[in-house]
């Protein structure tokens, strides 16, 4: 009796087992691209931030109808930092450039803005944010 014949064949559920992770991971990696929002800054918004554009995450507990965008604002700053990889606890000798310290504060800026969601004009009392929505926080622009 050689070895070949004493090998069972490999089970069936096997092979249903490994596409089943496959789709678990696809599965995840959708779920991480869609419960994001885009956030694009401009002029002083983009210095405070220290970036043009950041995939935002959204709370995992969010309603079917979105964040408000009040809500959003308040923790913006606090999710700029983490997606930059700084903690509020960071100085310049950690990657914070001269210009990122010299920046207005981006709660100060947001203070300011007028906002859109998706291109419409965004009114942070009533509006609000669902996963793959496009974020714009425009300061005042000087000038005409």
């Amino acid at each position: 009796m050689t070895v070949n014949d004493t090998a069972s064949p490999p089970d069936a559920s096997d092979a249903s087992d490994a596409s089943d992770a496959s789709a678990d991971d696809t599965a995840s990696a959708g779920a991480t691209a869609t419960t994001s929002v885009t956030v694009r800054f401009f002029a002083a918004a983009a210095e405070s931030a220290g970036a043009e554009q950041l995939q935002i995450p959204l709370p995992s507990d969010l309603p079917e109808s979105g964040v408000l965008v009040t809500e959003f604002l308040d923790r913006l700053p606090e999710l700029v930092q983490q997606q930059q990889g700084n903690t509020p606890d960071d100085d310049a000798s950690s990657g914070t450039s001269s210009a990122q310290l010299e920046a207005p504060s981006l709660e100060r800026v947001c203070a300011r803005s007028s906002f859109l969601i998706n291109g419409v004009r965004a009114h942070p009392q009533s509006s609000r944010l669902k996963p793959g929505d496009l974020f714009d926080v425009l300061p005042p622009f000087a000038g005409g």
